[in-house]
């Protein structure tokens, strides 16, 4: 049988449309048309022109920012205006995270985040920094007409412990995610025992926005001091042709778990210390040999770091599968054993400076930013500890090296007036990828 909407549809379709309006002005329609107001409204839905149309040409990035797509937005078109704003989400920086934030907790009564809402979390931070990067302006009102909000809620198996929402009409990026920290802290200062989970994932969102920001003259954000340029898609198959034809490569960096194979001459022009191995051949046969025309050099890095690290050198690309914060650290070894481009460049520090979201990564970071005099990288790490609250608390019970809880204990314990300027963020020339 048909709804009875149905057959007034198939005989006066332009009547029904009309009729529409009223009905559903007058609360009679969905109250009558069916025997159950839900039946009507599923009816409604089944007529094409009763779905909700895109609202701007972009529907597609603003709905992929929504739902946390990392995937797609990557892929998109590097060229959008990074500052349009959509009559319902506002600004692409609105839009993140507008489709729901709902995350899991475990470990009661001291929660951690699940496994995949640390993987959420890590995309959904992704999200901002490729926003950034792009040019969008974190101190860009959103116009007050815009009717779309952002809904966090996190549970631990049924049980709901945060759920904030807010909307992002008449407000900044910033304002909106300071609104959700304020309410976090809140939360989290009536539950001393609990670890500030909340405020700690909105404080990392506003160091994001915030780094965007000049620290003396107008308020409007600026883009960073990048120099950037989106490289052609011919342009990098080419070289990443190039790195996987094997047969024409005379070098072999033998790995304990496999080799790697590329150019010499590429190897030499990333690295000073690799060129002089290669020009003047080690006296020791256990360090170089030849093998089917190819140099050998021995090596006791694992494979998947030097891959990792040739796939930099030709392509500035991570591997397909990525590249985790502890892989690109031991590659940071590696190229500052090696003194490549990739270090004297900035492109490592600029990475693992964005790479400080949470208090691990600030500790794995800052030790290696301080073993290996990276002053940059270090101050990084600093800026991030005076703002989080998550890693003050593990430095006061001593969950860091002796090292970095002397740099943490000089920085932490500055005045807000004597505390001298935070240093700027890494910069690198970056392309339209990015680690």
């Amino acid at each position: 049988l048909k709804c009875p909407l149905q057959h007034v549809f198939d005989a006066m379709p332009e009547l029904f449309a009309a009729g529409i309006v009223a009905g559903v002005s007058s609360g009679f329609l969905l109250a009558n048309c069916c025997t159950e107001p839900l039946t009507g409204l599923k009816c409604l839905r089944g007529f094409s022109w009763f779905r909700r149309e895109e609202r701007h040409p972009q529907e597609w990035l603003f709905t992929a920012l929504a739902y946390g797509r990392r995937d797609l937005v990557e892929k998109g078109d590097p060229d959008v205006h990074w500052n349009q704003v959509h009559q319902h989400f506002g600004s692409p920086l609105h839009a993140i995270g507008a489709g729901g934030i709902s995350l899991e907790l475990t470990g009661w009564p001291r929660y951690e985040w699940s496994e995949e809402s640390n993987a959420f979390i890590k995309d959904l931070l992704a999200l901002f920094e490729i926003a950034l990067r792009r040019g969008a302006d974190p101190a860009q009102a959103c116009p007050r007409m815009c009717a779309g909000s952002v809904h966090f809620v996190a549970r631990c198996e049924k049980e709901v412990i945060y759920d904030l929402k807010e909307f992002v009409g008449g407000r900044s990026a910033i304002s909106l995610w300071l609104a959700f920290s304020q309410r976090a802290r809140e939360h989290d200062n009536a539950s001393p025992y609990q670890l500030p989970l909340a405020s700690s994932f909105f404080d990392a969102i506003l160091s994001l926005l915030l780094r965007m920001l000049p620290k003396h003259g107008a308020a409007r954000a600026q883009r960073p001091p990048l120099a950037t340029a989106e490289v052609p898609e011919a342009t990098i198959e080419f070289w990443q042709r190039l790195m996987e034809q094997e047969e024409t490569t005379d070098l072999v960096l033998r790995c304990p778990d496999g080799d790697v194979r590329m150019h010499s001459v590429m190897a030499m022009s990333a690295s000073r210390v690799l060129s002089a191995m290669l020009r003047w051949p080690s006296r020791e046969p256990e360090q170089q040999s030849h093998d089917q025309h190819r140099t050998v050099v021995e090596l006791e890095d694992r494979q998947e770091v030097v891959e990792a690290w040739r796939q930099l050198v030709y392509t500035g690309l991570p591997p397909a599968a990525g590249v985790s914060t502890e892989l690109l650290l031991d590659v940071l070894a590696l190229s500052h054993r090696w003194q490549d481009h990739l270090l004297e460049r900035g492109m490592l520090t600029a990475a693992l400076a964005r790479r400080v979201v949470d208090r691990d990564s600030c500790g794995a970071v800052l030790d290696a930013a301080v073993f290996r005099d990276m002053p940059e990288l270090r101050s990084a790490c600093l800026a991030f500890a005076r703002e989080s609250r998550e890693v003050q608390q593990l430095w006061q019970t001593g969950g860091f090296s002796a090292e970095a809880s002397r740099q943490l204990g000089a920085a932490l314990a500055e005045t807000p007036t004597a505390a001298p300027a935070r240093g700027p963020v890494p910069t690198m020339t970056v392309r339209s990828w990015d680690l």
